[in-house]
């Protein structure tokens, strides 16, 4: 396995690889979850998960985080999980400041060789999708699930490559699903009631309109047209 590699000024790290040095692994877990952080919008959970999850895989040998350094700064952050079932970049971030320096490409190599496929489960939020579309063609990654929004926010959805996400969450919105098909059958018969309403309300008032016509207004009219030819004789 593969703990360390350079090429440049760039440098590859796994965090596995610096247990042993406690200053360094708490330093690079450290920075690498302050470099992440901004995932929060996208992700509200991100730090629980980060702290009570993804480090803990780093120790018991079910993920790793792969840190990405040019010049002492950190310029990319992966989180993995490795078990028998499932093979998934969990988080992939490439600081803002080096992009479009290679620092994908490098990192990819890297995480598909300590995965074990180039195809792994990934999910990336809608509104980013594009910003990937590069990596996606160039590794002919396959769409094959996209959740309704609810996932990890209320305000967008996951596009699901090379995999899918668990049952639990496809029953779940199946549920949904049923729970608005009622509502809006609900809302329906409101509306439907509405327009009934209305309608015999309008059907009322034209034959309110037209009693008064028949009965008052046409026997007056009548009667003064009679006499008004009476005069007039």
């Amino acid at each position: 396995m593969l703990h360390q590699y350079e090429v440049n000024n760039m440098k590859i790290y796994t965090l596995s690889s610096l247990i042993d040095n406690h200053q360094l692994f708490c330093k690079f877990a450290q920075e690498a979850y302050s470099a992440t952080n901004c995932l929060r919008q996208d992700y509200p959970k991100y730090f629980e998960w980060y702290w009570s999850k993804n480090i803990p895989r780093v120790f018991n040998g079910t993920g790793e985080i792969v840190v990405c350094i040019i010049d002492d700064n950190i310029a990319g952050i992966a989180s993995l999980k490795k078990i028998n079932t499932e093979k998934k970049i969990c988080t992939f971030f490439v600081v803002k400041e080096y992009r479009g320096q290679h620092v994908a490409t490098k990192m990819l190599e890297y995480i598909f060789e300590y995965l074990g496929t180039s195809k792994p489960l990934i999910t990336i939020t809608d509104y980013k999708v594009l910003s990937f579309v590069p990596i996606i063609k160039k590794y002919n990654w396959k769409l094959t699930q996209i959740t309704s929004k609810g996932y990890y926010n209320n305000a967008s959805c996951e596009f699901v490559y090379n995999g899918r996400l668990p049952e639990w969450f496809i029953k779940k919105t199946h549920l949904e699903i049923q729970v608005n098909s009622k509502c809006v059958f609900f809302y329906f018969l409101i509306i439907s009631r509405v327009c009934y309403n209305l309608i015999f309300f309008r059907i009322s008032f034209y034959c309110l309109v037209w009693y008064y016509f028949c009965n008052i207004f046409y026997p007056q009219f009548f009667l003064f047209y009679q006499k008004s030819n009476y005069f007039n004789l």
